[in-house]
């Protein structure tokens, strides 16, 4: 236990506890309880303020509202449509434009109800056809349809206990008249939900009681217990703001427009605690705040803060890449120490870095040289030329066709025209392989090409698609010994250029769980035999997917997917580069 508060005490955080704890705390308390009761006075001046403005701001919004839905019948009432509509009766004649306005009518008035979302129901009352078209179905609405023969211009309020809309609504009627005769052709009704809109504006506001009274003494909204009865021998027109039991009360008058005043009551709790400082009191304890909140931030910022949170934005630069982020700052001798620490830590850090790179690139080197190797019979290449030229001497054009397809091969196996080629060239070199090969097997082999005409100028490694092909008709289709079909396709996608082979030959056994790889590895050794010298390239599958492993990295894999009896198919995803890197 006495080590436990040693260690405790030693903490930098809990001295500066020790410390402000009797500095801060005895000083405010006495000052608090001195001026408490002169806090009140003004506390409760504060209190009323902000219920007046309380008051205001919810009449301000429910005023907006009110007024938002007056205009929004209006338009709907003077609309040329709707006069027109209003204006036509049920005859053959007209039946084709009925129905067109129609239409055009309960777009309007859904449009009205979409824009104002305290609109539960705006309908279109039409005396020269004795209908009523409303924005939704009348179901459920009956104290609503009950109500359409109300007041024009003006806010009434509508018991509407039985409807869906249990709450206090409100209905405003504006008639369509005839700008000629001025007759009245019919009418259209909206209907507000006053709780809606209230239930949203008071959620905020701590409030016990809230009523709106219009000039006939009826009750258009009500919330809470409260009714205004202190108010009843106030002077029309006049406000009222006073305080009651820990209550304040609000009377305003509010205009709906059109002239009709309505009453607002709005009664708010009092609260208790003093929020509000007298000057006095503000002054000596913000004073002595501040002073004793600017030593130990000096201190703690001094000693503590400052430098710790500048080793922490180096250490941040560090772990993104920034080996050159090193601690210069001048502190106290613990902090340079420990930043000569975290200096000799980066240089080290940067020398490993150098270090591995420097490996892998001279790893990854040799391994391009190891393949480049495989790929460069300077000797045949020159042999075969020769052959060529002998063929042609002595008219032999097969032969010669035969051997300049190879030498193309060859030529394209040397490199010269560097590490990457078009796609289009590449697809070339397979025709090439193909014609080479259709001597042997005749037209039984097909090779169908499905590029994409975005691919062709993609660059990718050179020899990358004929080991595959290759592959396909020596162990696919030559042991099927039927006719077969090699399918090329390549395509984009997002970022990726992804090359597919398939062939219909005799497929491999893949056991679930494993993968094609698994199974290209459990040939026998006769099958690898054969195939090493029957192989054109001398190029592996396993070759080509390390050669997309050195060029473009882990991510970019190829994918063998086989089923027995029915082909193989081996898909590369390569990332696209359309000029050589």
């Amino acid at each position: 236990m006495p080590s436990l508060y040693s260690d405790l005490f030693k903490r930098f955080q809990f001295r500066v506890f020790l410390y402000l704890l009797p500095v801060t705390a005895l000083p405010l308390v006495l000052v608090l309880s001195i001026f408490s009761h002169q806090f009140a006075a003004y506390s409760e001046k504060t209190q009323m303020s902000q219920v007046d403005q309380t008051h205001d701001q919810l009449l301000l919004k429910m005023t907006q509202e009110l007024r938002y839905t007056a205009d929004t019948t209006h338009r709907s009432a003077v609309d040329y449509g709707i006069i027109r509509y209003a204006k036509l009766t049920d005859s053959a004649a007209n039946m084709k434009e009925i129905k067109e306005l129609n239409i055009y009518a309960n777009t309007l008035l859904s449009e009205q109800m979409q824009k104002n979302r305290y609109v539960e129901q705006v309908c279109l009352t039409l005396h020269a056809t004795n209908r009523t078209i409303c924005a939704q179905s009348s179901e459920g609405t009956e104290g609503l349809a009950a109500r359409l023969n109300g007041p024009y211009k003006s806010f009434e309020p509508l018991a509407a206990e039985n409807s869906k809309f249990k709450g206090y609504l409100l209905t405003y009627t504006e008639p369509i008249t005839d700008k000629i005769s001025m007759q009245e052709l019919g009418k259209v009704t909206s209907w507000f939900n006053m709780s809606k809109l209230w239930n949203e504006m008071l959620v905020k506001t701590s409030n016990q009681g809230y009523a709106l009274i219009d000039p006939q003494q009826r009750v258009v909204y009500r919330d809470g217990v409260y009714r205004g009865d202190e108010f009843q021998g106030e002077k029309p027109g006049d406000d009222v703001l006073q305080t009651d039991h820990n209550v304040i009360y609000s009377m305003k008058h509010v205009d709906v427009g059109e002239g009709f005043l309505w009453k607002s009551y709005y009664e708010a709790p009092q609260s208790t605690a003093s929020f509000s400082y007298y000057r006095t009191g503000i002054f000596l304890s913000v004073t002595l705040l501040i002073l004793l909140c600017l030593g130990s931030s000096f201190l703690f910022g001094t000693y503590v803060s400052k430098p710790l949170n500048v080793l922490k934005t180096l250490m941040s630069r560090a772990e993104l890449g920034d080996l050159r982020a090193y601690w210069t700052s001048k502190s106290s001798k613990e902090w340079m120490q420990l930043g000569d620490s975290y200096n000799q830590m980066l240089n080290r850090l940067e020398d490993l870095i150098k270090q591995v790179k420097r490996e892998e690139s001279l790893k990854k080197e040799a391994e391009m040289e190891a393949l480049h190797y495989q790929l460069n019979p300077h000797f045949l290449y020159n042999t075969l030329n020769t052959i060529k030229w002998v063929a042609k001497i002595h008219k032999t054009p097969q032969i010669s066709e035969v051997v300049s397809a190879l030498v193309r091969l060859l030529q394209a196996s040397l490199g010269k025209k560097g590490e990457f080629i078009p796609l289009r060239e590449e697809l070339s070199l397979i025709h090439d392989y193909m014609a080479i090969q259709k001597f042997r097997y005749g037209d039984r082999i097909q090779v169908e090409t499905e590029a994409d005409a975005l691919t062709l100028g993609c660059f990718v490694p050179r020899m990358l698609l004929q080991p595959l092909v290759e592959n396909a008709i020596i162990h696919g289709i030559e042991p099927a010994k039927r006719e077969g079909v090699i399918r090329i396709r390549t395509w984009l996608d997002r970022d990726l250029l992804f090359c597919q082979v398939e062939d219909n030959g005799i497929g491999m056994q893949v056991n679930e769980g494993s993968s094609g790889w698994n199974a290209i590895h459990d040939l026998s050794e006769s099958q690898a035999g054969k195939m090493r010298r029957e192989r054109m390239s001398g190029i592996g599958l396993s070759h080509i997917r390390e050669k997309i492993k050195l060029y473009y990295g882990p991510q970019f894999k190829m994918h063998i997917a086989s089923n027995l009896g029915e082909g193989t198919t081996i898909r590369m995803s390569l990332p696209i580069h359309q000029e050589e890197e």
